[in-house]
């Protein structure tokens, strides 16, 4: 791993030239015949030659502001690395993809970076058997290999990705849409530290670098990048999930999507995918099928019955706070269900009650202990929903409709 500062300085200095990107830069390495690392080398005249202009030069030339930022985090904590293009330990599945980063900032074991990896995203609120159907498939696929699940550290579906491999001391990479010191969202602080501790950080972005929602689709073509294949778990139609997916697509790569109900507005995105050619995946298996690489470490790989068991249950998974999407915490802030006077639900708002609510059968007293409400005031609630055509009764429980 390059770490000397003076190499830092001249890398991030690639970054910050403007109007050129990573192939312009190969392409003069190219036409120079020489490497990324050894641009600085160049005389300005023969920059100019091949069509550099003055203040592109001249970056290479001055001093860049995050140098000594960037080797203080480097030597203030250990497993700490900046790695550049030019590295044996940088990705080559990365190097493959159009704008590869040109120095990625780690944290943790940087050896998962070369192991074969499954990209899994989706929904930043989920629906409960989103994220069960999520834990239960990626349980699945590390009993039968040694995959890395790699996720972008993100609210729901992808804190359920990380935290189901590392429950099963399996390893997990998450990528930052910010700086890699940076903590994003904040009540992913303890799952980013396990990460950090058992898995890896990666992020192109130096040190203090804040989040901005221009970040995330470069990290996200990161994700894909870096991956043999992306399982879309559940998404909307417009979601980062689904520009991963295309990333994943323009790369060459599989995209994997998991089906649900029909009337479940989180999966219309996993449906569209399916449309459009992704595979329709209803377990590890289908996975399996299509990346055979992925049993090339280890097959029919066990975990001991008392983890799985942990791994597995549904009421672990409902009371680690890292796992509950935003919209269905238990707090008092939450946005509920508005009614006006024609008796219609005012569309895109929702409530604890109705999240608590599957597209499948739902048991009253399950959406009890999700609610944390009694039964007699879920009953008033959810008849209520009833007659406004959200939910539905069975002899077995409550059926989500819509919202």
């Amino acid at each position: 791993m390059i770490t000397l500062q003076e190499d830092v300085r001249y890398w991030l200095a690639l970054t910050v030239v403007p109007n050129i990107g990573i192939q312009t830069l190969l392409k003069t390495a190219q036409a120079t015949r020489s490497s990324l690392s050894s641009l600085r080398n160049l005389s300005a005249s023969k920059l100019e030659a091949i069509g550099w202009k003055p203040d592109q030069i001249a970056c290479l030339q001055e001093p860049h502001p995050f140098t000594m930022k960037c080797m203080n985090w480097t030597s203030s904590g250990p497993n700490r690395y900046i790695i550049t293009y030019d590295c044996d330990e940088y990705p080559s599945l990365l190097k493959q993809i159009a704008q590869a980063p040109l120095m990625l900032f780690c944290e943790g074991d940087y050896r998962l970076l070369l192991m074969p990896q499954l990209a899994v995203v989706g929904s930043r609120g989920p629906t409960h058997s989103g994220l069960i159907n999520t834990q239960a498939m990626i349980t699945d696929l590390l009993m039968q290999s040694d995959v890395v699940i790699t996720s972008g550290l993100a609210l729901g579906i992808d804190a359920q990705s990380h935290q189901t491999a590392l429950d099963l001391s399996a390893s997990t990479i998450g990528v930052l849409g910010n700086g890699i010191d940076v903590v994003y969202p904040k009540r992913h602080a303890n799952l980013y530290d396990r990460i950090r501790k058992s898995g890896l950080l990666v992020s192109e972005f130096p040190p203090s670098v804040m989040p901005s929602p221009k970040l995330f689709p470069r990290r996200n073509r990161i994700i894909s990048g870096l991956s043999l294949g992306t399982l879309v778990a559940e998404a909307k139609i417009k979601s980062g999930s689904l520009i991963t997916a295309k990333y994943a697509l323009e790369q060459g790569r599989e995209v994997f999507s998991v089906p649900s109900n029909i009337n479940n507005k989180e999966a219309s995105g996993c449906h569209w995918l399916i449309k459009q050619g992704a595979k329709l995946t209803e377990n590890a298996q289908d996975i399996l099928e299509e990346l055979p690489l992925l049993f090339s470490k280890a097959t029919q790989k066990q975990a001991p019955e008392k983890k799985l068991k942990q791994v597995l249950a549904t009421t672990a998974l409902l009371d680690n706070v890292d796992q509950i999407p935003a919209h269905i915490s238990r707090v008092d802030s939450i946005k509920t269900v508005s009614f006006n006077h024609t008796g219609s639900g005012q569309e895109g708002e929702s409530s604890l009650v109705l999240h608590a609510v599957d597209y499948d059968v739902t048991p009253i007293d399950v959406i009890a202990k999700r609610t944390g409400e009694s039964i007699s005031t879920l009953l008033i609630q959810l008849l209520e929903y009833e007659l406004r055509g959200f939910v539905t009764s069975t002899s077995e429980g409550y059926l989500k409709l819509r919202g």
